[in-house]
């Protein structure tokens, strides 16, 4: 459709029917400066133009939108091409423009166009900063993406097999991110003036068959780039080449390890033919249309890992729209108890001037420490940055004369980011320094000021777990280093981040040894105290009971004795390595002692990796669910009732926020309903201050780059007043009293106004689980082997399609098989059928006829083979003794609202639910039939709305945690209208959801204020 749409255009009013089928309302309008009016979403506008250069006259026209702050879209006509562009809102300019074919569009274009569609975004505003950044990272990122990461991957796989798989990888990747950073360098001409340097260096080794990495690189990393001009020697054939100091181009430890590391001739010759020289490189995003700039490489560099990786480690790519909502709402929280509200306002508006108290602020900013404890590739580093950047610039408009200073001492003083991994450790470095060099205002290559070092700002290390924070989170009164003693290593590090020259190593060398020393003081005192705490359990387990025999130890003393043990052993094996001068580990008290010795980070923020239990490693389990207290299983069996990791995070970040500091931080938002999030909920809601809890939109959670439901979580670490609002968007005016979250269960994210409405539907019946708790559905473990399409019955021998085969079974094997799609309100649809091995209670059948019994000997195998199988008959069936008896109701265990039918009204009482559904049962007819009204009613479409997780699309899980609190009426006159008004339903006669849904609020005797309420909230979606 979209692909006819675009064929008719040939005018600027041509593109009007495009828009229109994308959701925009359409109204044709000439505007003054000769282009039209085509489409309109609240405030946000689409806006064509005719040009002979489409892409320049979007680009114009975007950048003229901005000045005037413009939510809007600009689609250009011309050459056959429909040009797209937007105003960067808040930053100045256009975003990248996107080219569409008007004849031949290419399917990821109509994706592009597709993805333009406003659905779903909450206003105007967010609208318009999604489409910006859609624009902005479409196309060319993804090129870039893909060439990089086939370079990457040959340029490991020719490295000697020795080292790990990542550190092959690190070994790749650094002089490929040197060769990167050095492209946006020559892009600001600082590579001896000439735009194609590097190039022609390629381009001379070769003509001389010299061996490149060899002869030019080592030299220009190693031998220029790294050191002054009055310390080089014999390389003033490279020409003028700034000093940009170590850190990048100083020797990885990697590459220590490995020794040299030289890439054959043809594989630079084609990582330069087939992607660095295919692309054009600007160190602002703003300067120059379908380039390479920094701000684009998040997205490239978060999925540098390959896929399994980023499952494994649950790295994602956060929008940067995201981070900016995050890292915004995360500077308001922190600021506004020393500020106050009004003047941080001001702040993040830019608009300083009118600040009550400019040096408050201006101390408050300089003494301001963030901290991102999964750093990733720096995507929140980098967006505290650039905000505090700007908040600074606001503040003192002087300063906007060098950006780039007030960004070294903004990394100097302000931030620290930790990450696990030694590859994203180095990628947000290179983010870091290309913000730097970005705003740089330095024209003469002699005066180019050296990068800052930046080992002391991102580290790589385990911010979860180290010895010295056990030690401080297991025994009460364990010591933090002395103030001075911090100050020492904070002072090293400093001097660390502004060396250069012959000083570098010097100040590295005075900073590890003062790592050291104080490392070896924390962990000897966290030995001490490890051992007293042993021989107080001792002295326990020898004092006499009543009879004067030893009494022995608890079973939660001997689980904590056990826990000393281990870690005294691990302290041990620590005191080792520093004795001969290294730190093993990472600990915020060693590497950040000033921030914890004054009592914590005013700012904690980040997305931490979101990880499932069954990918954390057996052993690491253990190790936090001893180490975290929210850590725990919720009481049930199998992984879905362990914590992701992101909840050990959150209560890491707290223990790390100072008193009054704030945690930002994005999880799943799963954390507000599983069941496993209950002892975070119960602490969140008691002990802090919940600033804002902030779904993410569907339509931005899709720039992640994985299925992903986030909730943006920012608090204070202060104990909550009895009138605490939590705000429930950061945009959004509704908000919610914190103290109602302090209920067992899910969160209910809502307006205390439709709280009030839920809690008065759900205490005017019995909740479902008293009445019939549900199940989940039959499961096969092989559905392709028992589950298929009847083609045909001849007497008492059915034919069947079952995958790829045909099979003859007797018919008194068969059931109807019922699957969530094929659910449907007041009914089903049967179009498959099980093969049922099992007798009425549910026990698997000892003996098969004969069919049976041949088809399931020939998949013996494949039967014993099925992860739930344990032992029986090799054809036995799971979770079958569940399955309810009597009026039995089934619903999809994911749907946009809940949809059940009775099997037994819709004349199928032996189907058999698979489990994609849910199913209960009831020994009443009128009660089954009255469920199921309740079910397919507005007012438990309200109730899953704001209970049950998300699912893709505007879907929901309707699982037995969510439909067991719905409600049912109490008996009587109301309940038998609606027994009758659901049995007709099921027949097929026409009964209204209109009437419907009021005979239910009836059976309730909910007032009209709330039945108007939670309609209003059914209907609303994300």
């Amino acid at each position: 459709m979209l692909g006819d749409l675009l064929a008719s255009i040939r005018t600027a009013r041509d593109a009007a029917p495009l828009f229109a089928a994308l959701g925009y309302a359409c109204d044709p309008q000439p505007l003054e400066d000769a282009s039209w009016l085509v489409g309109r979403w609240r405030t946000f506008e689409v806006l064509a133009c005719e040009a002979p250069d489409p892409r320049a006259g979007a680009r114009s026209l975007a950048a003229k939108l901005e000045s005037s702050s413009r939510r809007a879209l600009v689609a250009a006509i011309g050459a056959g091409e429909l040009a797209l562009a937007a105003p960067r809102l808040g930053t100045g300019g256009s975003t990248r423009v996107q080219s569409v074919s008007l004849d031949k569009p290419q399917a990821g274009a109509l994706r592009l166009l597709e993805s333009l569609r406003p659905d779903g975004c909450p206003n105007a505003l967010a609208h318009a900063i999604r489409v910006a950044e859609l624009l902005s990272t479409e196309t060319v990122g993804e090129r870039f993406f893909v060439a990089f990461r086939q370079i990457l991957g040959r340029m490991a796989a020719v490295l000697p097999r020795r080292g790990t798989p990542v550190e092959r990888r690190t070994a790749a990747l650094l002089p490929l991110t040197r060769i990167l950073f050095l492209y946006f360098v020559q892009a600001k001409g600082w590579l001896d003036g000439r735009p194609d340097y590097l190039r022609r260096l390629l381009d001379a080794s070769l003509a001389r068959r010299k061996h490149f990495h060899r002869s030019a690189l080592h030299p220009l990393f190693f031998g220029s780039l790294n050191r002054p001009s009055a310390r080089r020697t014999g390389v003033a054939r490279l020409g003028a080449i700034p000093y940009l100091n170590g850190g990048l181009f100083e020797p990885h430890p990697v590459e220590r390890r490995f020794g040299p590391i030289l890439f054959p001739n043809n594989l630079w010759r084609d990582a330069f033919d087939l992607l660095f020289e295919r692309f054009r490189f600007c160190v602002r995003e703003a300067d120059e249309v379908d380039a390479i700039a920094p701000d684009m490489l998040g997205r490239v560099f978060e999925r540098v890992m390959d896929d399994r990786d980023r499952k494994d480690t649950g790295t994602f790519y956060t929008p940067e729209s995201v981070v900016r909502q995050i890292v915004d709402a995360a500077i308001e929280s922190s600021l506004t108890t020393r500020l106050g509200s009004v003047d941080v306002r001001r702040l993040l508006q830019g608009s300083a001037q009118d600040l009550a108290n400019r040096d408050l602020a201006r101390t408050a900013l300089q003494r301001l420490k963030l901290l991102d404890p999964a750093a990733g590739s720096g995507a929140f580093l980098l967006g505290a940055l650039d905000r505090l950047t700007e908040i600074r610039v606001a503040l003192d408009p002087e300063l906007g004369r060098d950006r780039s200073r007030v960004r070294r001492d903004i990394l100097a003083a302000n931030l620290f980011g930790v990450d696990l991994s030694p590859i994203a450790v180095r990628l947000a470095e290179l983010r870091l320094w290309l913000a730097v060099i970005a705003d740089d205002p330095t024209a003469e290559i002699a005066h180019v000021t050296p990068l800052p070092n930046l080992d002391g700002v991102v580290r790589q290390g385990d911010s979860l777990l180290d010895p010295v924070g056990a030690a401080r989170a297991w025994y009460a009164g364990a010591r933090l280093p002395a103030a001075a003693t911090a100050r020492a290593v904070s002072l090293a590090r400093r001097a660390l981040f502004g060396a250069s020259g012959e000083g570098l190593h010097h100040a590295t060398a005075r900073l590890r040894g003062k790592e050291c020393d104080l490392a070896g003081v924390l962990v000897t005192r966290a030995a001490e105290t490890a051992d007293r705490a042993l021989r107080e359990l001792a002295s326990l387990a020898r004092n006499p009971d009543l009879f004067g025999r030893s009494s022995g130890l608890s079973k939660s003393q001997r689980e904590r004795c056990r826990l000393l043990l281990r870690h005294r052993a691990a302290l041990q094996s620590v005191q080792v390595a520093i004795a001969d001068g290294q730190v093993p580990f990472f600990a915020f008290e060693v590497h950040a002692p000033e921030v914890m010795a004054a009592g914590g980070f005013d700012i904690v923020v980040g997305n931490p990796p979101w990880v499932r239990a069954e990918r954390v490693p057996a052993g690491l389990r253990d190790t936090l669910r001893q180490r975290f207290g929210w850590w725990r299983s919720s009481g049930g069996r199998g992984f879905a009732h362990l914590p992701d990791l992101s909840v050990a995070f959150l209560e890491r970040a707290l223990e790390l926020a100072a008193p009054g500091g704030v945690v930002a931080m994005l999880v799943p938002a799963k954390l507000a309903s599983a069941d496993y999030g209950e002892t975070a909920r119960r602490h969140l809601v008691a002990e802090t201050r919940l600033a804002y809890l902030h779904r993410i939109p569907e339509r931005e959670a899709d720039s992640f780059g994985a299925t992903t439901y986030p909730l943006a979580v920012v608090l204070s670490k202060s104990r909550p007043s009895s009138s605490q609002h939590v705000k429930l968007g950061f945009r959004s005016g509704e908000a919610l009293t914190q103290s109602r979250l302090a209920v067992p269960g899910p969160w209910i994210l809502v307006p205390d106004r439709q709280r009030d409405a839920l809690e008065q539907l759900l205490a005017a019946g019995r909740p479902l689980r008293e009445i019939a708790p549900p199940a989940l559905g039959v499961k096969t473990g092989a559905d392709d082997l028992f589950v298929g399409a009847l083609i045909g019955r001849h007497g008492p021998i059915a034919r069947l399609r079952l995958a790829a085969q045909e099979v003859s079974i007797e018919w008194e094997m068969l059931r109807p098989a019922i699957r969530g799609r094929d659910v449907r309100r007041f009914g089903v649809r049967l179009d498959k059928a099980l093969i049922w091995t099992h007798d009425a209670g549910g026990a698997p059948l000892e003996s098969l006829p004969p069919l049976a019994a041949a088809y399931f000997r020939s998949h013996l195998p494949r039967l014993q083979a099925r992860a739930d199988y344990q032992d029986g008959p090799p054809w036995t069936l799971f979770r079958t003794p569940a399955r309810p008896s009597g009026c039995r109701m089934v619903w999809s265990d994911i749907a946009r609202r809940p949809v059940a039918a009775l099997l037994e009204a819709c004349g199928v009482p032996r189907a058999v639910p698979l489990n994609t559904c849910y199913t209960l049962g009831t020994g009443d007819r009128d009660t089954a039939l009255a469920i199921a009204a309740v079910f397919n009613s507005v007012w438990c479409a309200a109730l899953a709305r704001v209970t049950a997780d998300e699912a893709r699309g505007g879907y929901r899980r309707i699982n037995v945690r969510v439909a067991a609190a719905f409600p049912v009426p109490p008996f009587g006159p109301g309940t038998l209208r609606l027994a009758s008004l659901s049995a007709s339903a099921h027949e097929r006669t026409d009964v209204s959801a209109d009437d419907l849904d009021e005979a239910v609020a009836d059976a309730f005797d909910l007032p009209a204020a709330v039945r108007q309420t939670l309609r209003s909230l059914a209907a609303h979606r994300r």
